[in-house]
Protein backbone atom coordinates (compact mmCIF):
# COMPACT_ATOMS: atom_id res chain seq x y z
CA UNK A 1 0.00 0.00 0.00
CA UNK A 2 1.36 3.57 -1.11
CA UNK A 3 0.50 6.89 0.54
CA UNK A 4 -0.27 10.00 -1.12
CA UNK A 5 0.00 13.37 -0.25
CA UNK A 6 -2.93 15.23 -1.52
CA UNK A 7 -2.78 19.20 -1.23
CA UNK A 8 -5.85 21.89 -1.45
CA UNK A 9 -5.45 25.16 -0.76
CA UNK A 10 -9.07 27.10 -0.42
CA UNK A 11 -8.34 30.65 -1.87
CA UNK A 12 -8.12 28.97 -5.55
CA UNK A 13 -9.87 25.45 -5.37
CA UNK A 14 -13.14 24.67 -6.09
CA UNK A 15 -13.63 22.90 -3.12
CA UNK A 16 -13.90 25.17 -1.10
CA UNK A 17 -14.29 26.65 2.75
CA UNK A 18 -17.65 26.02 3.56
CA UNK A 19 -18.07 22.16 1.12
CA UNK A 20 -15.04 21.34 3.89
CA UNK A 21 -16.65 22.47 6.81
CA UNK A 22 -19.81 20.32 5.57
CA UNK A 23 -18.18 17.22 5.24
CA UNK A 24 -16.37 17.67 8.68
CA UNK A 25 -20.12 17.13 9.98
CA UNK A 26 -21.28 14.37 7.39
CA UNK A 27 -18.24 12.05 8.41
CA UNK A 28 -19.23 12.05 11.90
CA UNK A 29 -22.60 10.32 10.34
CA UNK A 30 -21.70 8.72 7.73
CA UNK A 31 -19.83 7.16 4.92
CA UNK A 32 -18.24 10.26 2.88
CA UNK A 33 -16.92 9.98 -0.74
CA UNK A 34 -15.35 12.08 -2.73
CA UNK A 35 -12.66 12.85 -5.73
CA UNK A 36 -9.19 14.24 -6.24
CA UNK A 37 -6.85 15.39 -8.82
CA UNK A 38 -4.18 12.87 -8.51
CA UNK A 39 -0.77 14.16 -10.69
CA UNK A 40 1.18 11.14 -10.08
CA UNK A 41 -1.59 8.83 -11.47
CA UNK A 42 0.60 5.98 -12.66
CA UNK A 43 1.38 5.10 -9.18
CA UNK A 44 -1.84 5.21 -7.71
CA UNK A 45 -4.07 1.69 -7.05
CA UNK A 46 -7.38 1.33 -5.14
CA UNK A 47 -6.89 0.85 -1.64
CA UNK A 48 -3.58 3.17 -1.50
CA UNK A 49 -4.18 5.98 1.42
CA UNK A 50 -4.17 9.55 0.97
CA UNK A 51 -3.44 12.11 3.49
CA UNK A 52 -4.75 15.96 2.24
CA UNK A 53 -3.08 18.84 3.48
CA UNK A 54 -4.82 22.39 3.87
CA UNK A 55 -1.55 24.88 2.46
CA UNK A 56 -1.37 28.26 1.91
CA UNK A 57 -3.34 29.24 4.95
CA UNK A 58 -2.81 30.36 8.60
CA UNK A 59 -3.49 26.89 9.48
CA UNK A 60 -1.71 24.55 7.38
CA UNK A 61 -2.05 20.89 8.02
CA UNK A 62 -3.27 17.88 7.78
CA UNK A 63 -7.21 18.34 7.35
CA UNK A 64 -8.24 14.52 6.22
CA UNK A 65 -7.36 10.77 5.81
CA UNK A 66 -9.00 8.28 3.91
CA UNK A 67 -8.09 5.78 1.32
CA UNK A 68 -8.56 5.65 -2.67
CA UNK A 69 -11.42 3.75 -3.52
CA UNK A 70 -10.88 3.40 -7.84
CA UNK A 71 -7.77 3.59 -9.94
CA UNK A 72 -6.77 7.33 -11.59
CA UNK A 73 -9.23 8.40 -14.43
CA UNK A 74 -8.64 11.02 -16.91
CA UNK A 75 -11.61 14.45 -16.77
CA UNK A 76 -11.99 18.06 -17.48
CA UNK A 77 -9.50 20.01 -14.74
CA UNK A 78 -11.78 21.70 -12.52
CA UNK A 79 -9.66 24.56 -13.28
CA UNK A 80 -12.27 24.80 -15.96
CA UNK A 81 -9.53 25.65 -18.46
CA UNK A 82 -10.17 23.71 -21.18
CA UNK A 83 -7.49 20.68 -20.18
CA UNK A 84 -7.57 17.08 -18.94
CA UNK A 85 -6.25 16.01 -15.40
CA UNK A 86 -6.40 12.52 -13.63
CA UNK A 87 -8.49 12.01 -10.67
CA UNK A 88 -9.30 9.26 -7.95
CA UNK A 89 -12.46 8.29 -6.17
CA UNK A 90 -11.88 8.56 -2.37
CA UNK A 91 -13.81 7.14 0.91
CA UNK A 92 -12.95 9.90 3.62
CA UNK A 93 -12.00 8.57 7.50
CA UNK A 94 -11.36 11.87 8.66
CA UNK A 95 -11.81 15.30 8.17
CA UNK A 96 -11.35 18.17 10.65
CA UNK A 97 -11.78 21.94 10.72
CA UNK A 98 -7.98 23.27 11.27
CA UNK A 99 -9.20 26.12 12.86
CA UNK A 100 -10.64 24.37 15.92
CA UNK A 101 -8.34 20.95 15.38
CA UNK A 102 -4.99 22.10 15.88
CA UNK A 103 -2.90 19.40 17.27
CA UNK A 104 -2.89 18.14 13.11
CA UNK A 105 -1.45 21.11 12.31
CA UNK A 106 1.49 20.93 10.16
CA UNK A 107 4.31 22.20 12.90
CA UNK A 108 3.36 18.85 14.87
CA UNK A 109 4.29 16.88 11.55
CA UNK A 110 7.00 18.63 9.92
CA UNK A 111 9.95 18.37 11.92
CA UNK A 112 9.53 14.24 12.08
CA UNK A 113 8.96 14.57 7.67
CA UNK A 114 11.22 16.95 6.46
CA UNK A 115 10.71 15.44 2.83
CA UNK A 116 7.17 16.19 2.86
CA UNK A 117 6.03 20.03 1.41
CA UNK A 118 3.84 20.97 4.06
CA UNK A 119 2.99 24.30 2.86
CA UNK A 120 2.75 23.66 -0.97
CA UNK A 121 3.30 21.63 -3.95
CA UNK A 122 1.18 19.61 -6.42
CA UNK A 123 -1.70 17.16 -5.37
CA UNK A 124 -0.93 13.96 -5.44
CA UNK A 125 2.69 12.90 -4.65
CA UNK A 126 3.70 9.36 -3.65
CA UNK A 127 5.65 9.80 -0.41
CA UNK A 128 9.03 7.31 0.05
CA UNK A 129 8.32 3.84 1.35
CA UNK A 130 9.94 4.72 4.30
CA UNK A 131 7.67 7.41 5.65
CA UNK A 132 4.91 5.91 4.73
CA UNK A 133 4.33 3.22 7.50
CA UNK A 134 5.63 6.43 10.34
CA UNK A 135 3.10 8.88 8.77
CA UNK A 136 0.40 6.32 9.42
CA UNK A 137 1.59 5.65 12.90
CA UNK A 138 1.65 9.07 13.71
CA UNK A 139 -1.94 10.01 12.43
CA UNK A 140 -2.99 7.51 14.37
CA UNK A 141 -1.36 8.55 17.54
CA UNK A 142 -2.54 11.87 16.89
CA UNK A 143 -6.05 10.56 16.86
CA UNK A 144 -6.08 8.03 19.87
CA UNK A 145 -4.47 10.43 22.21
CA UNK A 146 -6.16 13.99 20.70
CA UNK A 147 -9.66 12.82 19.58
CA UNK A 148 -9.97 9.76 21.66
CA UNK A 149 -9.97 7.35 18.73
CA UNK A 150 -9.57 4.08 21.06
CA UNK A 151 -11.52 1.23 19.11
CA UNK A 152 -10.90 2.12 15.64
CA UNK A 153 -7.43 3.56 14.15
CA UNK A 154 -6.60 4.80 10.38
CA UNK A 155 -4.15 1.87 9.77
CA UNK A 156 -7.48 -0.81 10.97
CA UNK A 157 -9.88 1.27 8.37
CA UNK A 158 -6.76 1.18 6.01
CA UNK A 159 -6.73 -3.03 6.28
CA UNK A 160 -9.90 -3.84 6.73
CA UNK A 161 -12.71 -1.84 5.26
CA UNK A 162 -12.50 -2.68 2.06
CA UNK A 163 -15.97 -2.06 1.29
CA UNK A 164 -16.18 0.26 -1.15
CA UNK A 165 -12.96 -0.62 -3.22
CA UNK A 166 -13.91 -1.54 -6.69
CA UNK A 167 -14.12 -5.29 -7.91
CA UNK A 168 -12.98 -6.50 -11.42
CA UNK A 169 -15.19 -8.83 -13.89
CA UNK A 170 -12.42 -10.59 -15.08
CA UNK A 171 -10.70 -11.44 -11.53
CA UNK A 172 -14.31 -12.40 -10.60
CA UNK A 173 -14.95 -14.47 -13.81
CA UNK A 174 -12.20 -16.91 -13.05
CA UNK A 175 -13.31 -17.05 -9.15
CA UNK A 176 -16.86 -17.97 -9.91
CA UNK A 177 -16.10 -20.21 -12.47
CA UNK A 178 -14.11 -22.20 -9.99
CA UNK A 179 -16.32 -21.63 -7.14
CA UNK A 180 -19.37 -23.20 -9.46
CA UNK A 181 -16.99 -25.80 -10.92
CA UNK A 182 -19.10 -28.35 -9.27
CA UNK A 183 -22.05 -27.47 -10.94
CA UNK A 184 -20.30 -27.22 -14.59
CA UNK A 185 -20.92 -23.57 -15.40
CA UNK A 186 -21.50 -21.72 -18.82
CA UNK A 187 -20.05 -18.66 -19.25
CA UNK A 188 -22.29 -16.97 -22.49
CA UNK A 189 -21.89 -13.31 -24.53
CA UNK A 190 -23.25 -11.38 -26.93
CA UNK A 191 -22.70 -12.92 -29.78
CA UNK A 192 -25.07 -16.16 -29.01
CA UNK A 193 -28.91 -16.55 -29.87
CA UNK A 194 -31.00 -15.21 -26.68
CA UNK A 195 -28.04 -13.59 -25.47
CA UNK A 196 -27.82 -10.29 -27.37
CA UNK A 197 -28.70 -8.23 -24.48
CA UNK A 198 -25.10 -8.45 -23.51
CA UNK A 199 -24.07 -5.80 -25.94
CA UNK A 200 -20.85 -4.96 -24.61
CA UNK A 201 -17.22 -6.78 -25.40
CA UNK A 202 -16.50 -6.69 -21.70
CA UNK A 203 -20.02 -8.30 -20.68
CA UNK A 204 -20.85 -11.62 -19.92
CA UNK A 205 -23.25 -14.36 -18.05
CA UNK A 206 -22.51 -17.27 -16.20
CA UNK A 207 -25.29 -19.87 -15.89
CA UNK A 208 -25.76 -22.99 -14.12
CA UNK A 209 -28.69 -25.71 -13.70
CA UNK A 210 -30.12 -25.14 -10.05
CA UNK A 211 -29.44 -27.89 -8.33
CA UNK A 212 -32.69 -28.28 -6.49
CA UNK A 213 -34.88 -27.91 -9.51
CA UNK A 214 -35.42 -29.93 -13.12
CA UNK A 215 -36.82 -26.94 -14.82
CA UNK A 216 -34.40 -24.36 -16.97
CA UNK A 217 -37.05 -21.59 -15.90
CA UNK A 218 -34.99 -21.92 -12.38
CA UNK A 219 -31.97 -21.36 -13.82
CA UNK A 220 -29.01 -19.43 -11.69
CA UNK A 221 -27.74 -16.50 -13.93
CA UNK A 222 -24.69 -14.41 -12.90
CA UNK A 223 -24.36 -11.34 -15.63
CA UNK A 224 -21.66 -8.86 -15.63
CA UNK A 225 -24.44 -7.14 -17.85
CA UNK A 226 -24.01 -3.21 -17.13
CA UNK A 227 -20.85 -1.80 -17.99
CA UNK A 228 -22.81 1.66 -18.02
CA UNK A 229 -23.73 1.59 -14.60
CA UNK A 230 -20.99 -0.50 -13.18
CA UNK A 231 -22.99 -3.38 -11.92
CA UNK A 232 -23.82 -7.18 -12.04
CA UNK A 233 -27.26 -9.37 -11.70
CA UNK A 234 -27.79 -12.38 -9.86
CA UNK A 235 -31.14 -13.57 -11.55
CA UNK A 236 -32.63 -17.05 -10.11
CA UNK A 237 -36.68 -18.30 -11.00
CA UNK A 238 -37.86 -15.35 -12.09
CA UNK A 239 -36.25 -13.06 -9.15
CA UNK A 240 -33.08 -10.75 -9.68
CA UNK A 241 -31.01 -8.20 -7.78
CA UNK A 242 -28.63 -5.68 -8.92
CA UNK A 243 -25.60 -5.54 -6.73
CA UNK A 244 -22.40 -2.63 -7.33
CA UNK A 245 -19.43 -3.20 -8.27
CA UNK A 246 -17.81 -2.67 -4.82
CA UNK A 247 -16.43 -5.69 -2.30
CA UNK A 248 -18.92 -5.04 -0.19
CA UNK A 249 -22.05 -5.70 -2.49
CA UNK A 250 -20.23 -8.83 -3.98
CA UNK A 251 -19.84 -10.50 -0.21
CA UNK A 252 -23.71 -9.68 -0.02
CA UNK A 253 -23.75 -11.47 -3.72
CA UNK A 254 -21.38 -14.71 -2.18
CA UNK A 255 -23.89 -15.22 0.17
CA UNK A 256 -27.24 -15.56 -1.43
CA UNK A 257 -25.63 -17.67 -3.92
CA UNK A 258 -24.42 -19.48 -1.04
CA UNK A 259 -28.66 -20.13 0.23
CA UNK A 260 -30.00 -20.58 -3.17
CA UNK A 261 -27.43 -23.47 -3.75
CA UNK A 262 -28.14 -24.80 -0.82
CA UNK A 263 -31.83 -24.75 -0.81
CA UNK A 264 -32.08 -22.03 2.20
CA UNK A 265 -34.42 -19.91 0.21
CA UNK A 266 -37.16 -19.97 -2.19
CA UNK A 267 -39.00 -17.48 -4.67
CA UNK A 268 -42.58 -16.63 -4.33
CA UNK A 269 -44.50 -14.96 -7.08
CA UNK A 270 -47.98 -13.30 -7.00
CA UNK A 271 -49.85 -13.14 -9.73
CA UNK A 272 -52.50 -10.44 -10.69
CA UNK A 273 -56.23 -12.02 -11.08
CA UNK A 274 -56.85 -11.33 -14.19
CA UNK A 275 -54.34 -12.07 -15.76
CA UNK A 276 -51.96 -15.34 -14.67
CA UNK A 277 -48.96 -14.26 -16.53
CA UNK A 278 -48.87 -10.36 -15.40
CA UNK A 279 -46.46 -10.99 -11.87
CA UNK A 280 -47.61 -8.19 -9.14
CA UNK A 281 -44.17 -9.56 -6.78
CA UNK A 282 -41.33 -11.53 -6.76
CA UNK A 283 -39.78 -11.69 -3.42
CA UNK A 284 -36.91 -13.99 -2.54
CA UNK A 285 -37.64 -15.77 1.01
CA UNK A 286 -36.21 -18.43 3.31
CA UNK A 287 -37.74 -21.81 2.27
CA UNK A 288 -38.87 -22.54 5.79
CA UNK A 289 -40.80 -19.05 6.18
CA UNK A 290 -44.43 -20.57 6.67
CA UNK A 291 -46.22 -17.27 5.82
CA UNK A 292 -45.82 -14.33 3.86
CA UNK A 293 -47.39 -10.68 3.55
CA UNK A 294 -47.07 -9.51 0.06
CA UNK A 295 -48.39 -6.04 -0.65
CA UNK A 296 -49.79 -4.84 -4.47
CA UNK A 297 -47.53 -2.68 -6.11
CA UNK A 298 -50.70 -0.67 -7.27
CA UNK A 299 -52.46 -0.16 -4.19
CA UNK A 300 -52.63 -0.09 -0.36
CA UNK A 301 -54.26 -3.84 -0.84
CA UNK A 302 -52.56 -6.37 0.71
CA UNK A 303 -53.22 -10.60 1.45
CA UNK A 304 -51.33 -13.40 3.36
CA UNK A 305 -49.88 -16.13 1.14
CA UNK A 306 -49.23 -19.67 2.65
CA UNK A 307 -46.09 -21.67 1.16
Amino acid sequence: MNTFILRWNPAVSSYKMEDHKKICEQIKREPVFYNWSVREWQNLNAGDAFVLLQVGTDNDGITMIGKFISNAYESDSWRKDGTKIHYADIQIFYACDLSEKRSFNAKYFENKFPNIKWHGGHSGEKISEQDNEKLIDRIDFAMKNTYGFESTNFSDFLKNDNRFLPIYSEEKKAELLALLAPYNPVVHTGDEDGWDWLFDDSEFAIEIKNPCSDSEEDNICIAFEDSVDYEFTLYFAGWHKYFKMIEGDYAEFLKLLKSILENKVCVLNAYDNDSEYDTVVTKLLPANQSKVKVSYWDSNRSFEAKL
